[in-house]
């Protein structure tokens, strides 16, 4: 696992910052963040599913793309979610559900707050603005909910 501070240059990482949380940005209604039963909507945006670029708002991540060497891209998705008033460990997956033992994953943090993510080994990564965590796709990982600030915004990579 890796995990990098100040991914990006200050002025890419605000052009994504302020882009993704602007008002023209589209988010679209998850009944669920993990499961469809999980009680937690969320708000997410496809950027890039199965060999498709599914957003007019791809091109912003190529700095983030590039940086990683992310030759084939499997899905790029945003992932926007409001405080909860007391923080919740949600349940651990994985990217990779159908075995593909060669993905890699990688979680660019948009913003600062209290949520976090898990794995199953017990790391947590703190939800720091401009870092970037890259880890083996086949990682059972989770979110930890925020408490502390509106939003947790955050957008996964996955590619080989």
């Amino acid at each position: 696992m890796q995990v990098i501070d100040n991914f990006l240059g200050k002025e890419e990482y605000d052009l994504i910052q302020s882009e993704i949380t602007g008002w023209k940005f589209p988010w679209y209604y998850q009944e669920g963040k993990v499961s469809k039963d999980d009680g937690l909507p969320s708000l997410t945006h496809c950027f890039f599913h199965f060999s498709v670029i599914e957003s007019n708002w791809f091109d912003m991540l190529r700095p983030i793309i590039d940086k990683n060497n992310m030759m084939a891209l499997r899905r790029v998705k945003a992932n926007f979610d409001y405080a909860n008033v007391k923080p919740k460990r949600l349940a651990l997956h994985t990217d990779a559900p159908d075995g593909l033992e060669s993905m890699k994953t990688g979680i660019f943090y948009v913003n600062t707050n209290n949520g976090k993510t898990y794995f199953e080994d017990g790391t947590e990564i703190d939800s720091v603005a401009n870092r970037m965590v890259v880890f083996d796709g086949k990682m059972k990982h989770g979110t930890i909910t925020h408490t502390d600030t509106q939003t947790r915004i955050i957008i996964n990579f996955n590619w080989y």
